[in-house]
């Protein structure tokens, strides 16, 4: 079940104004864009990039959806049912922290466990470029309309699930 906890800015007379300022929590597992692949179209003479979307088990030869699949969808579905205009349009400024899963030694049973600093892969620059792909047509036309960008990854509290903190606002 996918939750998320709107937090759109309110005005004077208390209901929803568009104040160009989206916020919301997206509950799942981060998951990194991968690199492009290349494969040689017919005949060797040229290359055709294509985006990732499914692996392939190399000992059972099995198809199954890449987890960026799923996190994108995940994205979307939230981003849809938080907001319900047209695209942003002009300069953006996004912030987004990405709360990574603890592991498991990290985890305690007599000591606390705050948030840490995430300095281990899926590097930040292709977290945030998986998020800000699953947002354009939703929350903007286009990527590129992002002016400031303010990312994060962190390691979940010890009570807390890994998810997706995303903050978009109008300059």
């Amino acid at each position: 079940m996918i939750s998320a906890v709107p937090k759109l800015l309110f005005g004077e007379e208390g209901g929803p104004k568009p104040v160009g300022s989206i916020a919301f929590t997206v509950p799942a597992v981060p998951v990194a864009q991968p690199r492009p692949r290349a494969t040689l179209a017919p005949g060797g003479e040229s290359a055709r990039m294509h985006e990732v979307t499914h692996i392939k088990n190399a000992n059972t030869g099995d198809r199954k959806a890449h987890p960026i699949v799923a996190f994108k969808a995940t994205v979307r579905l939230t981003a849809q049912g938080i907001f319900k205009g047209a695209p942003l349009e002009g300069p953006l400024r996004l912030n987004v922290l990405f709360v990574m899963p603890r592991p498991g030694n990290m985890i305690w049973q007599r000591r606390p466990m705050p948030r840490a600093l995430h300095e281990k892969r899926p590097d930040l620059d292709n977290l945030a470029k998986s998020t800000k792909d699953a947002l354009t047509g939703i929350l903007w036309r286009d990527d590129s309309q992002i002016a400031i960008l303010n990312a994060r990854k962190v390691i979940a509290a010890g009570d807390e699930q890994p998810c997706v903190e995303v903050q978009v606002m109008q300059l």
